[in-house]
């Protein structure tokens, strides 16, 4: 393999001939190798940070900082970054403990250095083209990145709430499916009150579409950003008028409503939003996660369970129980939620360990975010795919579970009184058989009667 020579701060350093990176980057591959995924493995992230650099170097141009050809040739290294074309050379791990220096520099080195190419010259040529001086002016790692990391979980989000708002429509179609569906309703695991399977299946409904209502809300201030800030808020090192040319160029880039902090010292030093952001998505997935534990429960059996409903069977269950199917989907939802929760465990640590002017732990921040998006993005796909749209009721089994409990005494009352139900419940323990039973044998009402209060009880305190 053939080498080219390049000089930083801390001495020489050999870098292949044919990549686009440079010294920094070759230290924090040295660094920092415990983590598996790098800077390409994140396309919005590339795409993010590509598009902040472009907007800084044409905010530059119009202030005379940068001349046509040099801003001209990063632009184009810009646009190819953002497209995926040069992820190859976009190699610092996501978890780089340089507080986003490494990554920074990774994307700053490459642009140079294929924007020396675009202008005929030669990678490392850095008298004609610097990754600092040129590329990085105006702007500084600290706020650079945490720039990226919230425009690029606004744009990750999208994907998230369609897949969500699915789930949402998803629960709501099993809601009028199941609303004639009569169930035992139960609290504490033990028999409660009457209802339907369409009102439980309107409660989960409920709930998700309350989550990406609060996720919409959150995903709107992370357009609230720090760029301009520099190193600590200061903006010292920038151009006068930067901020105001660098925010006019992002938002003709991004299409969107970017804006800068509105103290420029609290966005450089703190990560709130993204905490908030990330408590959100623990919710949600916390809620997935009932839904998901509560359709193992009503599938449990099929013959020594509950078995009120269906699941899809997707798979099979065992290596060596023949015909065992596992409900595998609602499982898999539930694991979701636990990762989802370390992350956010790991974020609020990261976020409040940020130390005076700055959060040096904002790499974790944001590899954490982005997998907890990822995360609940596919599973919300697969839960309402694979599982959800094809649930099915037992009505039988569910109509039986109910005459055969108590919950019946609650819709007598009305018609018998509550001393005379509260008699039978007493009667029917003592004979060891079913309150039904013991409710027709006493001669207060027939299994007719019966059916209607027990209709009139849940109808007339629908959902």
């Amino acid at each position: 393999m053939k080498y080219r020579i390049e000089k930083d701060g801390l001495g020489k350093r050999k870098i292949p001939e044919n990549a686009l990176y440079g010294s920094n980057t070759s230290r924090a591959l040295e660094n920092f190798p415990f983590s598996g995924k790098t800077l390409a493995s994140e396309p919005s992230y590339v795409f993010a940070l590509a598009g902040i650099k472009k907007s800084a170097a044409l905010a530059n141009k119009s202030l005379g900082v940068l001349d046509s050809e040099k801003c001209n040739a990063i632009v184009q290294a810009c646009d190819q970054i953002a497209t995926g074309k040069l992820n190859e050379h976009l190699v610092v791990p996501l978890l780089e403990g340089s507080g986003g220096t490494s990554i920074n520099m990774n994307v700053n080195e490459v642009i140079c250095n294929r924007a020396l190419q675009i202008m005929g010259k030669s990678a490392g040529d850095y008298d004609s083209l610097h990754p600092n001086d040129h590329v990085n002016t105006g702007c500084s790692t600290n706020d650079v990145i945490p720039s990226a990391i919230k425009i690029a979980c606004f744009l990750n989000m999208d994907k998230l709430l369609k897949n969500v708002l699915l789930l949402v429509n998803s629960l709501k179609n099993k809601q009028e499916e199941f609303s004639k569906v009569f169930r035992l309703g139960r609290t504490c695991l033990q028999d409660a009150q009457p209802m339907t399977l369409g009102q439980a299946f309107g409660g989960y409904a409920s709930v998700i579409e309350r989550c990406y209502k609060n996720l919409e809300t959150q995903k709107l201030k992370l357009l609230c950003v720090p760029l301009g800030g520099t190193a600590i808020g200061t903006g010292l090192g920038s151009t006068l008028g930067f901020k105001a040319a660098v925010y006019e160029q992002l938002n003709k880039h991004f299409a969107l409503n970017l804006q800068a902090s509105k103290n420029s010292f609290d966005g450089m030093q703190n990560l709130d939003d993204a905490q908030r952001l990330s408590g959100e998505l623990e919710v949600l997935s916390g809620a997935m996660s009932k839904i998901a534990k509560d359709f193992i429960i009503l599938s449990s059996g099929p013959n020594g369970g509950i078995a009120e409903i269906k699941l899809p069977s997707v798979q099979p269950g065992s290596s060596i129980m023949p015909g065992k199917v596992n409900p595998v989907i609602p499982m898999s939802v539930v694991q979701v939620h636990q990762l989802v929760h370390g992350n956010h465990t790991s974020i609020s640590l990261a976020v409040c360990d940020g130390l005076l002017e700055i959060n040096h732990y904002e790499m974790l921040i944001a590899a954490r975010l982005f997998e907890s998006i990822h995360l609940i993005s596919e599973v919300s796909l697969s839960f309402v795919q694979l599982c959800i749209n094809n649930i099915e009721a037992d009505p039988k089994r569910s109509m039986n579970n109910l005459m055969n409990s108590f919950a019946l005494a609650t819709s007598l009352v009305p018609k018998l009184g509550y001393a005379k139900v509260c008699s039978l419940v007493k009667e029917s323990k003592q004979k060891n058989g079913t309150f039904l039973e013991t409710v027709i044998d006493s001669g207060y009402i027939n299994s007719h009667e019966v059916q209607m209060c027990l209709e009139q009880a849940i109808n007339s305190h629908s959902l």
